[in-house]
């Protein structure tokens, strides 16, 4: 059953506009978070200085919306590498690789080129040092969309699909798309940043170390997504799954980072050195790093929340459909389909 079969125009109408209202209220709210965090004192420096010198709500608004365009696919992608393993086992790799040249154009021409240069390097090798950012910039951003595309993918097919083995389909190309990255990143281009940050001249076990941390993140974030958008139940458990995740992630973190970035004498960790707020002051100590890093999970969580958040609501306007049909996002189980349908007979 096609689109038009499943919608007639009331019913699109209906979803547009239950679609339309909350996308632009997560715009919004994605837009006041990223300001606050462009203007207020404290905020890891780095971050900030993606903002320039003078942060503006237009500013912050562009901002927004490249982000959720940034994590906001992979999960897309990872859903449907789950409910469409054939058709998608060979548009997975095409749509994230075309995904992170797009997101490349955008970030490029968004950001100062030194907070380019600062997330993987300045160019070291023969070719154009712009072919060589898009490179580099993609072989990172995989890393990143990767992790977001597995946990949506983990999380429909242990609670929606009841098919855990398709899963099998995104640990194939988490493998293949981590170890492309790692030989361009390390390998070939020894980026600075991360060989000084990971811990062990970014060994290959703290380059897993991190991947791990980036999908638990994005699990977590599938978790506050679907319960936003109604498609599941559980409040409780999707609180309790935060507090959780926010301990276990601080220790993925903890391990794949370098404790001594400045050498064996160094006091510094890599993780005082990536959430301090200034560069003459760190931070200091186990309970500040750690209250720093729920701060920055809470608000990491927020944004992937708010970029997955549109996923799992499209799976929701189902309830408009007169006929809700397998080609969807989503797929309902019989025992649901038959009462939907009862119910929109009567």
């Amino acid at each position: 059953m096609n689109y038009l079969q499943a919608f007639g125009k009331a019913e699109r109408r209906q979803a547009i506009s239950f679609l339309a209202v909350r996308l632009a209220a997560i715009v919004l709210v994605a837009t006041v978070v990223l300001y606050g965090i462009a203007v207020t004192p404290g905020v890891p420096y780095h971050i900030r200085e993606l903002f320039g010198d003078s942060p503006t709500v237009v500013q912050a608004l562009l901002f927004a919306v490249m982000v959720l365009l940034a994590l906001g696919p992979p999960a897309l992608f990872g859903l449907q590498l789950i409910r469409q393993p054939k058709l998608w086992a060979w548009l997975f790799p095409l749509a994230m690789l075309a995904h992170g040249v797009l997101i490349f154009l955008m970030f490029r021409f968004a950001t100062p080129i030194g907070s380019v240069h600062d997330l993987v390097g300045l160019p070291v090798w023969s070719m154009s040092a712009e072919l060589e950012r898009l490179i580099r910039f993609t072989a990172v951003f995989l890393v990143l969309s990767v992790s977001i595309a597995g946990g949506t993918a983990m999380l429909y097919a242990v609670t929606r699909s009841y098919e855990p083995r398709r899963f099998l389909w995104w640990l194939l190309y988490a493998v293949l798309f981590l170890a492309f990255a790692y030989w361009i990143v390390v390998v070939l281009a020894a980026t600075d940043n991360v060989t000084l940050l990971l811990r062990g001249d970014a060994n290959p076990l703290s380059w897993l170390a991190i991947s791990v941390w980036m999908l638990l993140m994005a699990f977590g974030a599938s978790l506050l997504a679907e319960r936003m958008s109604g498609v599941f139940t559980g409040t409780a458990t999707a609180l309790f799954a935060q507090v959780l995740l926010l301990l276990i992630t601080y220790g993925a973190l903890f391990f794949a980072t370098e404790p001594r970035v400045l050498g064996p004498d160094s006091g510094l960790s890599a993780l005082e050195f990536l959430l301090s707020g200034s560069r003459t002051e760190y931070a200091q100590g186990g309970l500040e790093v750690f209250l720093r890093y729920t701060l920055a999970y809470i608000a990491a969580m927020l944004l992937l929340t708010f970029a997955q958040y549109p996923v799992w609501v499209a799976y929701s306007t189902r309830r408009f459909a007169r006929s809700p049909a397998a080609e969807q996002l989503g797929t309902l189980p019989a025992d649901d389909a038959g009462s939907l349908s009862s119910s929109n007979d009567a």
